[in-house]
């Protein structure tokens, strides 16, 4: 299995219709509509099961699912599920799968890849609540489309940086004070020697996102400490390998929530 990239997320564009079980002032359902993590859509006080739904308003291709920033410790043996139906009808949807929440959760990042996909109108992120909860659920950005895995996967020079932008204040006398500011990962490398297909394919997705769409890089799909939500940086300028190969780099930077 090699790295993937996911895009094109089909519940963030114009005209889905989202609606929830229950929504708090500021937090709601409607937020999600953005692709900023920080845009958060939170439940109600509530001791039953949360949902928030998306109607994409007609069939669409579905092969990966991701929730960002979610939020369901409360309740202890909480559970989160990714669901998706061709109908508005939940009893036995197409798609019931559930979200594993890593620990350490260095990403927050939490994927569903699927090998085949599966043309469905409706989404549903469900968090099932086992007992008498009396706080909330959250989502910081959520994500249901296609993604692009090339045949030849990124080079063993990959490099996965933590950047710590924090700013370090130091008085005459030595002593050291801090504006703390939130940490985030940098990964940096190339697709080697991709086909001129592959290539074309990877132009073409960095011309839907630039550096304003957020995607999702998973460097590998198994591990949830390399998986990450953010946008592509640098101009992914291809350099011509011989005999019609190319290396691809690629730039990621990881949005902070």
């Amino acid at each position: 299995m090699g790295a993937r990239l996911a895009w094109n997320n089909l519940l963030t564009v114009q005209g889905v219709v989202i609606t929830s079980s229950s929504e708090a002032v500021g937090f709601t359902d409607d937020n999600l509509a953005n692709p900023a993590r920080w845009k958060k859509w939170r439940s109600g006080t509530a001791t039953t099961d949360q949902w928030v739904k998306f109607d994409l308003g007609s069939n669409l291709s579905l092969q990966c699912f991701a929730a960002i920033n979610a939020e369901y410790t409360q309740a202890a043996g909480a559970t989160l599920r990714v669901q998706a139906n061709a109908t508005d009808s939940w009893g036995s949807p197409t798609i019931d799968d559930l979200l594993v929440k890593p620990s350490p959760d260095f990403t927050r990042v939490q994927t569903d890849w699927r090998a085949v996909p599966s043309s469905l109108r409706w989404v549903r992120f469900y968090f099932v609540n086992p007992g008498a909860m009396m706080t909330y659920f959250e989502l910081g950005a959520v994500f249901a489309g296609t993604y692009l895995e090339p045949a030849r996967t990124v080079k063993s020079t990959l490099s996965v940086r933590r950047i710590d932008p924090s700013v370090q204040l130091y008085a005459v006398g030595g002593q050291r004070t801090s504006v703390i500011r939130q940490k985030f990962h940098q990964v940096s490398g190339a697709f080697a020697l991709q086909t001129a297909t592959a290539r074309n394919d990877l132009r073409a997705l960095y011309e839907s996102t630039g550096w304003t769409y957020p995607a999702i890089l998973a460097v590998d799909p198994n591990n949830p400490s390399l998986i990450f939500y953010g946008s592509l940086g640098g101009s992914m300028e291809a350099q011509h390998r011989g005999s019609n190969l190319w290396d691809v780099p690629i730039e990621f930077t990881e949005d902070v929530a």
